[in-house]
Formats: structure tokens, C-alpha cells, sequence
């Protein structure tokens, strides 16, 4: 296992790390100033799908501790297009982090309703078992610990891959951008 560890880290540190080994850069090659805007967007006001997956997929790779640089290597910009397509990945990963967060607190509401509905049915279980029987008994208080049961597994368990997904893209969010000449691509 420890050296599982030890090369997964050594493909990391060969692959993102920068000299300063605290910071992972993710290089994007992007051959036309064109390429960076969304083709169906006339207005150029979206990045284009397959830089953001790609930066996405990358980021994956990164463990949350390191500072994540994106360097585009593309054709000279103007410093008003670097700030625009910066600007375009921040608004990228703000609705993302923005559609996670709702993510997790409509399941968060989910899971409070649900347990709490099967807590009302547990004791209503209790108390009608005199008026309805055993049998009426048995099945509503399965129905309630089922309902217990799916609300706690939603707030203990489905959120932990919403919440992960959201820290990468908080992770990406706050990463530095950068650009350079794609003549000078050295690796």
C-alpha cells in the first residue's frame, strides 16, 4: 500500500507541481484566441465546454491541498481578453459551486423531511397498535424506520460526493490564472 501511496504521489509531483512544490499547475493549450469562447455563444460571454472538462478532469488528479495554477498557453491575448476569459472561468466555477450548494441543501430539507415523517410514523405505530391491531402496527412502523432509515442515509451519505465535487470546484475557483505564449511551452 505504501508504495501505491508513494507512486501516486511521485505521478503527481512529476505531472503538476511546480517548482515551488506548493502550488499544482494545470497547463491548457488552446491554439486560437477563438477556441477559448463557447462556438454557439455569439455573444462570446461563455468559455468553451471542453477547456472547463478538461480543467475539471485535471483538478481530480490534485489533492485539496495544493494551490491550483491554470496556465493557458495560446496565441498573445490583450490584457482585456485575459481579464475576459478569466473572468468567464471564475462565473464558470461560481455557478457551479452555486448548483452544488443547492445540491446539498435540497438534500439536507430531503432528508430532515423524510426523517422526520418516519419518526411521526414509528410513533404513530406505537399508539395504533391498540385501535388497528399488531399487523397495522408492524407495517407502519417498518414504513417509519424505512423513512428513518433513507433520510439518514441521504444526509450522512449522498452529500459526501456533492461536497467533494463542490471543494474541487472551490479549489478551481480560487486558482491563480495565468497565461503564456504557446511558443514558449517547454513541457
Amino acid at each position: 500500500m505504501k508504495n501505491k501511496k508513494n507512486s501516486d504521489f511521485q505521478y503527481i509531483k512529476e505531472k503538476y507541481l511546480s517548482e515551488k512544490k506548493d502550488k499544482a499547475v494545470i497547463k491548457v493549450l488552446v491554439d486560437k484566441k477563438n477556441d477559448f469562447y463557447n462556438k454557439f455563444d455569439p455573444r462570446k460571454f461563455s468559455i468553451d465546454s471542453n477547456i472547463v472538462d478538461y480543467i475539471t478532469n485535471e483538478a481530480y488528479n490534485i489533492p485539496f491541498r495544493y494551490k491550483i495554477i491554470i496556465e493557458f498557453c495560446s496565441e498573445q491575448l490583450s490584457e482585456e481578453e485575459k481579464n475576459k476569459i478569466k473572468k468567464m472561468i471564475k462565473d464558470y466555477y461560481a455557478m457551479q459551486i452555486y448548483n452544488e450548494d443547492y445540491i446539498i441543501r435540497t438534500n439536507v430539507i430531503k432528508s430532515l423531511f423524510f426523517m422526520l415523517f418516519g419518526v411521526l410514523m414509528v410513533v404513530y405505530s406505537f399508539l395504533g397498535k391498540n385501535i388497528f391491531g399488531n399487523v397495522y402496527q408492524e407495517v407502519v412502523c417498518v414504513i417509519g424506520w424505512v423513512l428513518l432509515w433513507e433520510g439518514i442515509d441521504i444526509l450522512a451519505l449522498f452529500n459526501s460526493s456533492e461536497r467533494i465535487e463542490r471543494k474541487n470546484f472551490k479549489q478551481l475557483y480560487y486558482s491563480e490564472i495565468i497565461f503564456s505564449d504557446k511558443l514558449e511551452l517547454k513541457d
